[in-house]
């Protein structure tokens, strides 16, 4: 499977599976970089609707797959 993933995927997805600002999206660090590549400035972390999209930095998860983390506040 090969999908591009962009900021119209991401909005998307969110909108699909209903997300709240109770969770965070994880991206293969190949696909966060071509997300947020503009200029010379490298971010960490992204906001698209509300919700934090990050880079994952442990290789869990496959490339060009979204994966929903559960945000829990204390």
């Amino acid at each position: 499977m090969n999908k591009n993933i962009d900021l119209a995927t991401i909005k998307n997805f969110i909108l699909t599976n209903a997300l709240s600002e109770n969770v965070m999206l994880m991206l293969h660090p190949s696909n966060f970089d071509k997300l947020v590549t503009s200029g010379k400035k490298k971010v960490k972390s992204l906001c698209v609707s509300g919700i934090n999209i990050i880079a994952d930095d442990n290789n869990e998860i496959s490339e060009d797959e979204i994966d929903i983390l559960e945000v829990k506040f204390n």
